[in-house]
């Protein structure tokens, strides 16, 4: 089985940017942000490396680009596979940073579906100390050589 590297990469920036844009008050209910990712794996045949991939957000955040490292593990007879690793965000005015893991199942030799969180340790310019937790979902068909992303992250503090 090959790996799936560039996944979690991609989940991590949507909390980041969501938690530290958003200032809605307790009395109304914060409005979610849903970014997609698509990565590109730059060592698709290792079980460690990094990537590099687009993210699109509504705005105030848009578009960006992503680095990101990984780790995976993959159980060869049952297709289970970890992933892990650090991330860093680009947007027009300022970057997020963190890291994600993820926990996932390879359906067949070539494509698995991940799920688990991500987390924005920091951030510069308009998103400089942002902290945010939150889900992601990746998925790949083509062993990790690509994937794509999706994160929610609720925009109240």
């Amino acid at each position: 089985m090959r790996k799936l590297i560039p996944l979690l990469t991609v989940i991590a920036i949507v909390g980041v940017l969501a938690a530290d844009v958003a200032g809605s008050t307790a009395a109304t209910k914060a409005p979610k942000i849903t970014c997609t990712f698509k990565n590109f794996s730059q060592t698709p045949q290792q079980l460690s490396g990094f990537g590099f991939g687009y993210i699109r957000c509504p705005q105030p955040f848009g578009r960006g680009v992503q680095s990101a490292t990984y780790s995976e593990t993959v159980n060869a007879t049952t297709g289970a596979a970890t992933l892990k690793g650090t991330f860093t965000n680009w947007f027009g005015v300022g970057t997020v940073y963190g890291t994600y893991d993820l926990r996932g199942q390879y359906t067949s030799a070539t494509a698995a579906t991940y799920r688990g969180t991500f987390t924005i340790r920091g951030g510069t310019g308009a998103y400089k100390g942002s902290k945010a937790t939150g889900p992601l979902t990746c998925s790949t068909t083509d062993a990790g050589a690509t994937s794509s992303c999706t994160s929610v992250q609720d925009t109240g503090h």
